[in-house]
């Protein structure tokens, strides 16, 4: 653009000193002499030439700043991990590094309670506006399939090394013949305790269950204001959690030959078990409250995902050493697929390449390592972390562990999958009571399975 408008001030200049050395006459564009009479049409031609440069200039530079400011392309993102210790610095290091490679797109992620997420999901999924980047608990997932709201990823994954390396692409994933989503986070139960308070109340580690209900009623002390067992006591999607660790590791389950299976006396035997527990746990908190009140020393022990383990980088360091990690005291170890990663079946074709490159670069070894490294949970890829990796974090090897033992906590039963948020309420409603009324247990769990088989049905 500069070029031009040198030209003409160049040629205007080179007219001018021909007009002082022959003040009479002018040179027109042919180079010939013309008259002063005809200095008015020849200044009109060159004013007409320079302003239709100046035009163009300007028509260019404008276009320039309109592709400047050109949106981009948005990824919506909710999670309830966008605050969680690991998980946090996981996703904001993922998101930066793929709008690096993508300057054109920006990933919205933002922070959705977990308490709530699952609803307002369903209210988005709903309402025919879903975000792009779908993450669900993965306890939830066939619920959303069963409404046609999940993407089969089949052709995408076909293209690429997940089915081969990934340690669980099972029912979990599968609807209807078709793989709708990649695991995120797998894991086996682990057990958190506080070494000083078992010590101060003379018992050590459990490793069976006897030796935990005997330590879960010694640690707890009302007058000190800590408690044995730390657990979910309100009205919270993670009572079912509860229940069903519980009865999985003493080898009972909630469910049998496609139908509930609450009322069996293994079943009762369990969650009489838990409840018993539950007497020495503070009541009315949500699970996040429960693992805060753990970080401040007024619990002794609870059960929880290996993902908790970063939080105990908050704790005091005088504290620090005595908070511990290990495995359930229990011959079977209750876990499965914490969550997993989704497309919805209503996006633009644009953002569905998009989304999905971003879970391709989520799947390989670099960022494997690296989920595992900073949220402390067993990658779903195999052979991500090298022996010098896990040899430096002792907690990853517990999860390791754990991971390899554990037994998935969650319906194998289709319908069950399928209405698995209802499920869930009812169990919550049925633990409320179990909590705060003296009603026996079997009477209780007899309730719920009634209540089940009225209200959702699996056969």
């Amino acid at each position: 653009m500069r070029r031009g408008f040198v030209t003409v001030d160049a040629g205007r200049r080179s007219r001018q000193r021909s007009d002082e050395h022959h003040p009479g006459c002018r040179q027109d564009d042919s180079g010939s002499m013309s008259q002063p009479g005809g200095r008015l049409k020849t200044r009109l031609s060159r004013l007409s030439r320079r302003l239709s440069s100046v035009l163009l200039a300007g028509t260019l530079v404008l276009s320039g700043t309109v592709a400047q400011a050109s949106p981009r392309i948005e990824l919506e993102f909710p999670t309830w991990q966008a605050e969680e210790p690991g998980a946090a610095q996981f996703w904001k290091e993922a998101k930066t590094a793929f709008e690096q490679t993508h300057p054109d797109v920006w990933i919205n992620l933002y922070q959705v309670p977990f308490k709530d997420f699952t609803d307002k999901m369903t209210l988005r999924f709903a309402s025919d506006n879903p975000p792009q980047i779908v993450q669900l608990p993965t306890r939830n997932v066939q619920q959303f399939a069963a409404q046609n709201w999940l993407a089969a990823l089949d052709d995408f994954l076909a293209r690429s090394d997940i089915p081969a390396t990934y340690t669980r692409l099972g029912d979990d994933m599968q609807w209807n013949g078709k793989t709708i989503g990649v695991p995120l986070m797998e894991y086996g139960m682990v057990l958190f305790y506080n070494e000083r308070l078992l010590k101060q109340a003379g018992v050590t580690y459990p490793t069976t269950e006897a030796q935990l209900l005997k330590a879960i009623s010694a640690t707890t002390d009302p007058a000190r204001g800590t408690f044995g067992w730390g657990a979910t006591t309100m009205q919270h999607p993670n009572i079912y959690t509860d229940w069903a660790s519980w009865a999985t590791a003493e080898g009972a389950s909630l469910y049998k030959k496609g139908d509930y299976n609450f009322t069996d006396p293994k079943v009762v035997q369990a969650i009489d078990h838990l409840r018993i527990a539950l007497r020495h746990a503070p009541s009315g908190v949500s699970t996040e409250s429960a693992r805060q009140l753990f970080l401040d020393g007024k619990i002794a022990m609870f059960r929880d995902g290996p993902w908790i383990a970063p939080l105990l980088k908050k704790v005091r360091p005088e504290n620090r050493p005595f908070m511990k990690m290990g495995m359930m005291p229990f011959t079977i170890v209750p876990g499965g697929i914490s969550n997993s990663i989704h497309i919805p079946v209503q996006i633009d074709a644009q953002r569905r390449v998009l989304v999905w490159q971003f879970i391709q670069m989520l799947s390989t070894p670099e960022w494997q390592a690296r989920f595992a490294l900073e949220t402390g949970s067993p990658p779903p890829r195999r052979n991500a972390l090298t022996p010098a990796q896990i040899e430096s974090h002792p907690d990853l090897a517990i999860s390791l562990v754990s991971l390899e033992h554990a037994r998935n906590l969650f319906p194998d039963v289709p319908a069950a999958r399928a209405n698995f948020n209802q499920i869930s309420q009812l169990v919550a409603e049925a633990g409320m009571r179990l909590i705060n009324s003296d009603t026996p247990t079997a009477s209780i769990l007899a309730d719920l399975q009634s209540d089940l088989q009225k209200r959702v049905p699996l056969r």
